[in-house]
């Protein structure tokens, strides 16, 4: 036989050898991941006893000790160093609104709620000098006196593009920076497009869970509708008057936060140093009033599909181990403002340039049983693996069906590509937002008999094959040339 003949028949050989072990892997997912054991999880975390498994309730820890219970079971090992098991707890806040006030600028007086509403619960008697600071940047108080005077600011910046963001990320640091440069109160006009003032209110008349970053106590912060008030358009333009502030505060309540990770170490002794994340929240809105008898928000869609999905995923490769090591996340308070997931990915219990790709699984529901969806698609070099490893169980892959509405950013996958971590969301098929989606979506409809486990059988089989496929790849995942992420990739794992 030729070089040239031997040489053929060898890549023949290896080529087959690569189908065998795909095709087994395919098998032995179909005998491991079963309709029966998911819905065992789906009846547990979805109950009616665990309320809506609220961010802060005793049910969101009984999910979080079965979530680690499971991990024991199935031979999931805690993070190495983690001084507390498989959990991370960290520091979160009840803001309870403060419910009167107002702001004056010279003689006019601004209405709370017609005018004002408050971002945090710190209350406030002030009287004196005010004054304008533009965005409040740093910048901008460099600039600016504002030592003893309330100080106003523009909400947001000129990059802004998510208004509810701005106010929940980027207002705290102006309060840091106000409060630094000794100023006594912040309000923030509401100058950004995409918000009505009545969603402002609705927002934040109701309370609110926050991360508490900073053990120190932050100033008096309220955000001002952007009125057509001649006083306040003279105010900017001069930028000082007089004035004052009022605030009726309620101190905020501690609340501990618990993400639960585990993980599975890789077989290869150098892709092994590299870890792909699964992730998923498993908290969802507890219980509300509504116009139904119904007032608990059982969340079997939102997002105990994805919680499960995880917890196959890690019983399946804890079983048969892919070349990386995979970390699994289930974050908390998703729901809250992905608050688990950015803490996770400012307090990482292993380095962030390990991680080299994050699975999330999050979805409000599906009405397209024959794909599955990815908020991601041509965004990553993953594509592929998701598409093959959904073919192999009978379904095509969708991508966003909504980009007017932003969803990549709105789960905790966005928390990883922030950091440069490239991400994709794997859910259940979306293929528009239509009433029988909504019927669903943070509703008390939303209960395990309602499911079709037939199609979520193949999805979850779909997702556990996903992650095989991308943790035991020799190539590395990537952002596609040109994403909006990329550059944040380059900064966190430079020349690779």
């Amino acid at each position: 036989m030729s070089i040239q003949k031997s040489l053929l028949f060898l890549a023949c050989m290896l080529l087959a050898g690569a189908v065998f072990a795909q095709k087994k892997i395919q098998k032995n997912i179909e005998k491991i991941v079963t309709a029966p054991d998911a819905l065992a999880h789906l009846t547990f975390l979805a109950a009616d006893e665990m309320r809506g498994r609220d961010t802060g309730s005793p049910e969101i820890d009984m999910a979080a000790n079965y979530l680690k219970t499971q991990f024991i079971q199935n031979g999931i090992a805690p993070v190495d160093g983690n001084s507390n098991g498989y959990f991370q707890d960290f520091p979160m806040e009840k803001i309870i609104p403060p419910v009167a006030g107002s702001f004056m600028l010279g003689g006019t007086s601004f209405a709370w709620k017609e005018d004002l509403m408050p971002l945090n619960g710190v209350g406030a008697n002030l009287q004196g000098d005010v004054v304008f600071v533009g965005y409040g940047n740093p910048q901008d108080f460099e600039t600016h006196d504002v030592r003893g005077k309330i100080v106003v600011a523009l909400a947001g910046s000129p990059e802004t593009v998510r208004p509810l963001r701005a106010l929940l990320r980027e207002s705290p640091v102006k309060n840091k920076l106000a409060a630094a440069h000794g100023a006594l109160a912040l309000v923030e006009v509401m100058a950004l497009q995409g918000m009505p003032w009545a969603a402002v209110q609705s927002y934040f008349s109701a309370n609110r869970i926050v991360l508490k970053n900073d053990p120190s106590q932050p100033l008096p912060h309220v955000v001002l509708r952007n009125s057509e008030s001649p006083a306040l358009k003279a105010f900017m333009e001069a930028h000082q008057a007089k004035g004052g502030l009022e605030v009726k505060g309620i101190p905020s309540k501690p609340i501990r936060g618990r993400n639960v990770a585990g993980i599975v170490r890789g077989t290869d002794a150098t892709l092994s140093r590299q870890w792909v994340v699964v992730s998923a929240h498993y908290d969802h809105v507890g219980v509300k009033r509504n116009d139904t008898p119904d007032s608990i928000y059982n969340g079997a869609r939102d997002n105990a599909i994805g919680t499960v999905a995880l917890l196959e995923t890690a019983r399946f490769l804890s079983q048969h181990p892919p070349k990386r090591s995979v970390l699994f996340l289930a974050f908390t308070a998703e729901e809250k403002g992905l608050l688990g997931s950015e803490w996770y990915v400012n307090h990482p219990l292993m380095p962030l340039e390990k991680m080299v790709f994050d699975l999330n699984c999050d979805g409000g529901g599906y009405n397209d049983t024959s794909i599955a969806t990815v908020v991601a698609l041509n965004r990553t070099s993953v594509d592929k693996q998701m598409q093959e490893a959904c073919a192999a169980f009978g379904l095509g892959l969708g991508g966003d069906p909504a980009p007017e509405q932003t969803l990549y950013d709105r789960s905790d996958n966005a928390s990883f590509a922030l950091k440069g971590v490239p991400a994709a969301n794997l859910s259940p098929g979306v293929k528009t937002f239509d009433e029988g989606l909504m019927k669903y979506y943070h509703q008390p409809p939303d209960e395990v008999g309602s499911l079709d486990m037939t199609y979520l059988e193949k999805f979850f089989r779909a997702f556990v094959l996903t992650t095989f496929r991308i943790a035991d790849d020799k190539v590395l995942p990537v952002w596609i040339k040109g994403d909006k992420y990329e550059e944040a990739g380059k900064k966190l794992y430079g020349a690779r």
